[in-house]
């Protein structure tokens, strides 16, 4: 009777991990819009499970800051304010430019190569005009860049901000739609840093992130 418990427990988490997957997934390709209700019921009649695992991936997501739940009325997609996109924006700039100035101290070789190796995936998806891996590229391109730091807080308080950068994304996707700028701005980040230039690459760095984040934040107000 336990080890039914027991696999019945693991069923509903798997479902649940899959079910949160699948609605990430959507709302970082903004099929499901900033301020839209998820249903519960709905939702399972469309992904044919019980409302449990719903209720559970619902939970998950909440946990990551890409729904938040309202008393009495339901949840909703996270939609990010000015003023929370501004927060979000001196943030991330306060640690990429500390990021590339710590890179620039020990960073190796293998390391700037593998961080081309990633700047060459941005190119592909662009060339392929796969807007949504190019997203993806872009942001483990930025991961990789923390990685470099070798500061592991630093990393753990980076990937913290993972689901609201991914909202920010779903907000403004057409920002994305020249993937292949993504690339170049990412290539002369590369060339000043394999230079020494910490200045030059920290600068790079900074204009961007902000180039994007300031036409969204004078859209969202």
């Amino acid at each position: 009777m336990q080890k039914q418990i027991q696999s019945q427990t693991l069923e509903r988490a798997s479902t649940s991990k899959r079910v949160a997957g699948y609605l990430r997934e959507r709302i970082e390709q903004g099929t499901i819009e900033p301020g839209e209700r998820l249903n519960e019921l709905a939702l399972a009649g469309e992904l044919g499970v019980s409302r449990s695992p719903i209720r559970e991936a619902l939970a998950q997501l909440a946990g990551e800051g890409l729904v938040r739940v309202v008393p009495y009325k339901g949840t909703f997609v996270t939609a990010l304010s000015a003023e929370r996109l501004q927060d979000l924006l001196d943030f991330r700039l306060a640690l990429e430019q500390f990021a590339v100035r710590r890179a620039l101290e020990h960073a190796s070789p293998d390391e700037f190569q593998h961080f081309e190796t990633l700047v060459d995936r941005i190119e592909a998806c662009a060339k392929s005009a796969d807007l949504v891996a190019a997203v993806d590229a872009d942001l483990a391109t930025h991961e990789y860049l923390i990685a470099m730091a070798g500061n592991a807080l630093l990393g753990e308080t980076y990937r913290s901000m993972l689901g609201e950068l991914r909202l920010y994304i779903a907000q403004t996707s057409r920002h994305y739609e020249n993937a292949a700028d993504l690339a170049t701005e990412h290539r002369a980040l590369l060339a000043a840093m394999r230079a020494g230039k910490t200045e030059d690459a920290v600068a790079l760095i900074a204009a961007h992130i902000t180039h994007g984040f300031n036409r969204a934040i004078e859209e969202t107000k």
